[in-house]
C-alpha cells in the first residue's frame, strides 16, 4: 500500500530531495512515486504545484522532471548590504568590547574588499583600512584571503595573478596567501601578520565555509599590533569571535 505522506509540505519536501539525488538525468513521474512511497495522482499534483513556482521543471511534455532554476536562484541569493549590518553590528559590538581590538565587518567587491562597518577598540589600529569603504585588494588582508578561500582553485589563482602588483607593494608573498588559504579551509579561520605604515599587524579573521551564501561574500576581522596580542589573548579572541558570529563551522578537516 503506497505510504501518504502527512502534508502536502513533507510531500514537496520529499520530491525535492529525491530530484537533488537524481541529478541533470531528472527522474519520471513513476520514478518518483516510487522513490517517496506516495501515489502517482498525489505527486503529479505536488510536480504541478512546484512547476509553478520554477522549483521543479519537466524535459518535454513528458519527459523527466528535475529541479527548476528558482531553487538555484534561492540558494544563490545574497542578502542586501543594509541587511548584512544589521545583522552583524551586534556581533562587532560584542566582539570589541570582550576584547578591546578594533573588528571589521568586510564584504568581496571585485578583486578587492570593502569595509562595511567596524567598532574600534580601546587601542585603534588602522593603518591598513581607512573606515566605512575602505578598500584593500583581495589577499592583501586577510579577510581578502577568506573570500578567496570560498571560491574553486581556478577562480583564486586568477585573483593572485591579477594582483600579484599589489602583493608587491605590501610586500605580501603569495606562498603566504596560498598557506592562509589552506589554513581557512582547514580550519575556519585565518590568523596572520601584515605589515602597513611602518607596523606589523596582527589578524584574526573568521568567515562562512565555502557555499554558504547566507551571509554574504563577507568576513569579519580583529585588527591590533602584532607584538600586543599573546597566544593565549588569540584563543580567547577566537572563541569570543565564535561565539559572538553566525559562521558556525571549523573547518574541512582531513
Amino acid at each position: 500500500m503506497a505510504r501518504q505522506s502527512s502534508s502536502n509540505v513533507e510531500r514537496g519536501a520529499e520530491i525535492l530531495l529525491a530530484l537533488g539525488n537524481a541529478g541533470m538525468g531528472g527522474m519520471s513521474l513513476a520514478d518518483i512515486a516510487e522513490a517517496i512511497g506516495d501515489a502517482k495522482s498525489a505527486v503529479h499534483r505536488a510536480l504541478t504545484g512546484l512547476a509553478h513556482y520554477g522549483f521543479v521543471e519537466q524535459s518535454g511534455r513528458r519527459g523527466n522532471y528535475r529541479l527548476g532554476s528558482a531553487i538555484y536562484a534561492l540558494a544563490q541569493r545574497m542578502p542586501g548590504i543594509g541587511d548584512l549590518i544589521d545583522l552583524f553590528r551586534p556581533a562587532l559590538i560584542s566582539i570589541t568590547a570582550g576584547t578591546g581590538i578594533s573588528s571589521f565587518l568586510m564584504a568581496r567587491s571585485g578583486f578587492e574588499s570593502v569595509c562595511l562597518d567596524f567598532q574600534l577598540g580601546a587601542s585603534p589600529v588602522q593603518p591598513l583600512l581607512s573606515g566605512v569603504g575602505g578598500r584593500l585588494p583581495l589577499g592583501v588582508g586577510h579577510a581578502g584571503v577568506c573570500m578567496m578561500a570560498r571560491m574553486d582553485k581556478e577562480s583564486r589563482e586568477r585573483i593572485i595573478e591579477i594582483n600579484a602588483p599589489h602583493y608587491e607593494q605590501w610586500q605580501v608573498e603569495q606562498d603566504t596567501i596560498r598557506a592562509e588559504i589552506e589554513m581557512f579551509l582547514d580550519k575556519g579561520h585565518v590568523i596572520g601578520t601584515r605589515k602597513a605604515a611602518g607596523h606589523e599587524v596582527w589578524t584574526l579573521c573568521l568567515a562562512a565555509a565555502p557555499g554558504d551564501n547566507r551571509y554574504g561574500e563577507t568576513a569579519v576581522s580583529l585588527l591590533a599590533l602584532a607584538n600586543s596580542v599573546s597566544d593565549e589573548e588569540s584563543q580567547r579572541c577566537l572563541t569570543l569571535m565564535t561565539e559572538a558570529l553566525p559562521y558556525k563551522w571549523f573547518g574541512f578537516k582531513a
